[in-house]
Protein backbone atom coordinates (compact mmCIF):
# COMPACT_ATOMS: atom_id res chain seq x y z
CA UNK A 1 0.00 0.00 0.00
CA UNK A 2 0.74 3.51 -1.10
CA UNK A 3 0.63 6.36 1.93
CA UNK A 4 1.20 9.51 0.31
CA UNK A 5 0.58 13.31 2.25
CA UNK A 6 -0.18 16.37 0.22
CA UNK A 7 -0.04 19.06 2.93
CA UNK A 8 -3.66 18.57 4.34
CA UNK A 9 -4.72 14.85 3.27
CA UNK A 10 -3.22 11.67 4.36
CA UNK A 11 -4.55 9.41 0.88
CA UNK A 12 -3.72 5.51 1.05
CA UNK A 13 -4.33 3.84 -2.15
CA UNK A 14 -3.01 0.25 -3.58
CA UNK A 15 0.08 -0.27 -5.25
CA UNK A 16 -0.94 -0.90 -8.84
CA UNK A 17 -3.07 1.74 -10.97
CA UNK A 18 -6.42 2.12 -9.83
CA UNK A 19 -8.84 -0.30 -11.74
CA UNK A 20 -12.28 1.56 -11.38
CA UNK A 21 -13.11 4.77 -12.18
CA UNK A 22 -14.32 6.34 -8.47
CA UNK A 23 -17.14 8.84 -8.95
CA UNK A 24 -17.58 9.49 -5.15
CA UNK A 25 -16.52 7.96 -1.94
CA UNK A 26 -18.27 6.79 1.40
CA UNK A 27 -17.81 8.66 4.84
CA UNK A 28 -16.67 8.02 8.44
CA UNK A 29 -16.06 10.41 11.04
CA UNK A 30 -13.79 10.02 14.58
CA UNK A 31 -12.05 11.89 16.96
CA UNK A 32 -9.37 9.30 16.60
CA UNK A 33 -7.57 9.66 13.53
CA UNK A 34 -5.58 6.07 14.01
CA UNK A 35 -9.06 4.60 14.13
CA UNK A 36 -9.79 5.75 10.71
CA UNK A 37 -6.81 4.43 9.01
CA UNK A 38 -7.33 0.73 11.00
CA UNK A 39 -10.37 0.86 8.33
CA UNK A 40 -8.95 2.61 5.37
CA UNK A 41 -6.50 -0.23 5.84
CA UNK A 42 -8.54 -3.19 6.32
CA UNK A 43 -11.04 -1.91 3.38
CA UNK A 44 -8.26 -1.43 1.13
CA UNK A 45 -6.64 -4.96 1.67
CA UNK A 46 -9.65 -7.03 2.72
CA UNK A 47 -12.22 -5.57 0.77
CA UNK A 48 -11.43 -4.65 -2.60
CA UNK A 49 -11.39 -1.05 -1.90
CA UNK A 50 -8.39 0.50 -3.79
CA UNK A 51 -8.07 4.40 -2.54
CA UNK A 52 -8.75 6.74 0.78
CA UNK A 53 -7.65 9.52 2.57
CA UNK A 54 -7.91 11.06 5.86
CA UNK A 55 -7.20 14.39 6.98
CA UNK A 56 -4.03 14.88 9.12
CA UNK A 57 -5.94 18.25 11.17
CA UNK A 58 -8.75 19.60 11.87
CA UNK A 59 -10.04 22.99 10.55
CA UNK A 60 -11.51 25.67 13.06
CA UNK A 61 -14.97 24.56 14.31
CA UNK A 62 -14.01 20.98 13.75
CA UNK A 63 -13.51 17.63 16.55
CA UNK A 64 -13.52 14.54 14.19
CA UNK A 65 -11.02 13.37 11.28
CA UNK A 66 -12.81 12.23 8.20
CA UNK A 67 -12.09 9.13 6.45
CA UNK A 68 -13.25 9.59 2.86
CA UNK A 69 -13.05 5.54 1.05
CA UNK A 70 -13.18 6.32 -2.29
CA UNK A 71 -15.48 3.67 -4.93
CA UNK A 72 -16.87 3.96 -8.40
CA UNK A 73 -20.91 4.08 -7.20
CA UNK A 74 -22.82 3.72 -4.25
CA UNK A 75 -23.81 0.21 -3.97
CA UNK A 76 -21.88 -0.76 -1.15
CA UNK A 77 -23.39 1.58 1.50
CA UNK A 78 -25.68 -1.06 3.38
CA UNK A 79 -22.24 -3.68 3.56
CA UNK A 80 -20.18 -1.23 4.86
CA UNK A 81 -22.84 0.12 7.28
CA UNK A 82 -23.14 -3.28 8.79
CA UNK A 83 -19.60 -3.48 9.31
CA UNK A 84 -19.12 -0.29 10.78
CA UNK A 85 -22.21 -1.42 13.08
CA UNK A 86 -20.23 -4.72 13.92
CA UNK A 87 -16.56 -3.83 13.78
CA UNK A 88 -15.19 -0.15 13.38
CA UNK A 89 -18.40 1.76 15.59
CA UNK A 90 -17.53 5.43 14.44
CA UNK A 91 -19.86 7.61 12.76
CA UNK A 92 -20.76 6.35 9.04
CA UNK A 93 -22.44 9.06 6.37
CA UNK A 94 -22.45 6.64 3.98
CA UNK A 95 -22.01 8.30 0.25
CA UNK A 96 -20.89 11.43 -1.35
CA UNK A 97 -20.91 12.05 -5.06
CA UNK A 98 -17.82 13.90 -6.20
CA UNK A 99 -20.89 15.74 -8.06
CA UNK A 100 -22.01 16.90 -5.11
CA UNK A 101 -18.23 18.60 -3.44
CA UNK A 102 -18.05 19.94 -6.61
CA UNK A 103 -21.28 21.79 -6.13
CA UNK A 104 -20.53 22.68 -2.32
CA UNK A 105 -23.10 20.54 -0.76
CA UNK A 106 -21.88 19.82 2.91
CA UNK A 107 -23.81 18.81 5.62
CA UNK A 108 -25.19 21.26 8.04
CA UNK A 109 -23.14 19.87 10.89
CA UNK A 110 -20.35 20.77 9.35
CA UNK A 111 -20.90 23.73 7.75
CA UNK A 112 -22.50 24.94 11.27
CA UNK A 113 -19.04 24.15 13.33
CA UNK A 114 -17.21 26.02 10.64
CA UNK A 115 -16.01 29.87 11.13
CA UNK A 116 -18.02 32.17 8.70
CA UNK A 117 -15.06 33.41 6.73
CA UNK A 118 -14.48 29.11 6.10
CA UNK A 119 -18.09 28.34 4.80
CA UNK A 120 -18.13 30.54 1.31
CA UNK A 121 -14.74 28.70 0.06
CA UNK A 122 -16.71 25.02 0.68
CA UNK A 123 -20.33 26.17 -0.21
CA UNK A 124 -18.96 27.58 -3.53
CA UNK A 125 -19.12 25.58 -6.66
CA UNK A 126 -15.97 24.11 -8.01
CA UNK A 127 -14.89 22.51 -11.35
CA UNK A 128 -12.07 20.34 -12.00
CA UNK A 129 -8.95 20.54 -14.29
CA UNK A 130 -7.14 17.58 -15.41
CA UNK A 131 -3.22 17.93 -16.26
CA UNK A 132 -2.18 14.93 -18.29
CA UNK A 133 1.02 13.90 -20.07
CA UNK A 134 2.19 13.73 -23.08
CA UNK A 135 0.64 10.02 -23.32
CA UNK A 136 -2.51 10.80 -21.83
CA UNK A 137 -1.95 9.69 -18.38
CA UNK A 138 -3.51 12.48 -15.65
CA UNK A 139 -0.87 13.85 -13.65
CA UNK A 140 -2.41 15.98 -11.50
CA UNK A 141 -6.28 16.72 -10.39
CA UNK A 142 -7.06 19.91 -9.40
CA UNK A 143 -10.03 21.77 -8.20
CA UNK A 144 -10.94 25.68 -8.94
CA UNK A 145 -13.52 27.37 -7.40
CA UNK A 146 -15.78 28.84 -10.26
CA UNK A 147 -16.05 32.86 -10.12
CA UNK A 148 -19.49 33.54 -10.39
CA UNK A 149 -20.31 36.42 -12.57
CA UNK A 150 -21.37 39.86 -11.59
CA UNK A 151 -22.76 42.99 -13.17
CA UNK A 152 -20.07 45.78 -14.12
CA UNK A 153 -20.48 49.02 -11.81
CA UNK A 154 -19.20 51.74 -13.36
CA UNK A 155 -17.43 53.38 -10.23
Amino acid sequence: MIRLFDGYWIWLRVSEKISKPISGKYLFFSEDKEKLFEIATNEIEKHGFEMAKVNENLLEGQTEHVLCLYYEDDSRKNELAERNQQEYRVKYRYWKSDADTLKGKYSKEFLDKLPESEKKHFTSQKTLIDFKDKKGKMILRQKRIKMRKTKASNC
